[in-house]
Formats: C-alpha cells, sequence, structure tokens
C-alpha cells in the first residue's frame, strides 16, 4: 500500500486507519510535528520551522506506530512502517489524539489512486 497509493502523511494515514478499521483493529489517529534532532542540535543548521515538519501518523497499543510517510519528509534515516519508534534522529511530539471522520472506499480509491476497497480483509 504504501508505494501504490499516492498520498502524503494525512491521506495514508485515513487510508490504513480505515483497513484498521475494516479489520477490527484498534488504534489511535495521532498528529503533531515530527522532528529532526540533528537539526536542531546543530547550532549552524536551521531554525524552528526548518527542523520539524507537521505530520499525522497512527498509534496501536504497546507504543508501535504506523508511519509509511516520514521519510517522504525526514529522508532514509526516519523509521519506516510499522515500530516501536526508537531514541535517535527523529522524534514524534504529539499534539493531538483521535479518529479521523471515516471517508467511503469510493472517496479513499479516488483520493489514493488505487483500490482501497478492493484489499481484502487482513488474516
Amino acid at each position: 500500500m504504501a508505494k501504490i497509493a499516492q498520498v502524503e502523511c494525512d491521506g495514508m494515514t485515513q487510508v490504513i486507519s480505515h483497513l484498521l478499521h475494516k479489520n477490527s483493529i484498534e488504534h489511535v489517529v495521532a498528529g503533531g510535528e515530527l522532528v529532526d534532532l540533528r537539526r536542531v542540535n546543530d547550532p549552524a543548521g536551521g531554525r524552528g520551522a526548518d527542523c520539524g515538519v507537521t505530520h499525522w501518523w497512527l498509534e496501536l497499543g504497546f507504543g508501535y506506530i504506523i508511519d509509511f510517510r516520514a521519510r517522504m519528509w525526514m529522508g532514509p534515516h526516519a523509521q519506516h512502517g510499522v515500530f516501536i519508534p526508537k531514541e535517535g534522529r527523529i522524534e514524534y511530539r504529539t499534539q493531538r489524539r483521535g479518529h479521523f471522520k471515516p471517508l467511503s472506499e469510493p472517496i479513499l480509491d479516488l483520493m489514493a489512486e488505487t483500490s482501497v476497497s478492493g484489499w481484502p480483509a487482513f488474516d
């Protein structure tokens, strides 16, 4: 899905949240800032907005995150997929948690430029 769906972090979060709901997997939508700590701590580096971006991801239980778009903004050193965030260069700063208003599958298909509605249930 991450390579197929042509969406940024908010759209990918919507699509994956829909698939998780469809399969009765509990999760929370999280939004906030994705911060590059190397830039923050580099005196020659950028300031403020140059160090972080507004970002959306999903949180599962036990500290797991689902994020397939961090690398879009932070490069190859950002964690990718389903993972427990490790301390390092990239930090997730959660500012809000909740749920998106569900979108219909035809809208998700159009938004993602792929058949989200055709994805089978997880095994």
